[in-house]
């Protein structure tokens, strides 16, 4: 779904390692709302997890994600910086 949304706006994938210490997973605008669809909700098993996770995600639009990367301009820093961190 994801690489869907990015190739409808015609977005371009930017590679960057799985983990930064300076950008939490949970700084994304996706994982925010991810967390207010679960809330509450008890799993039983890992399939309802994955299962609960697929409807989510299925269910958001390109223009989600579009908003998601306007409020966050966090990402700029990093486009600017050539995938450092840190500024040398």
């Amino acid at each position: 779904m994801i690489s869907w949304a990015l190739y409808k706006l015609e977005w371009d994938l930017i590679q960057h390692p799985p983990y930064s210490p300076d950008m939490a997973p949970s700084d994304f605008y996706l994982f925010s709302h991810q967390q207010l669809h679960l809330d509450d909700t008890i799993f039983n098993s890992n399939e309802e997890v994955i299962n609960e996770v697929d409807l989510f995600l299925d269910s958001l639009t390109p223009q989600f994600f579009a908003e998601g990367i306007e409020k966050s301009k966090r990402w700029q820093t990093i486009v600017d910086l050539k995938g450092d961190y840190y500024p040398h």
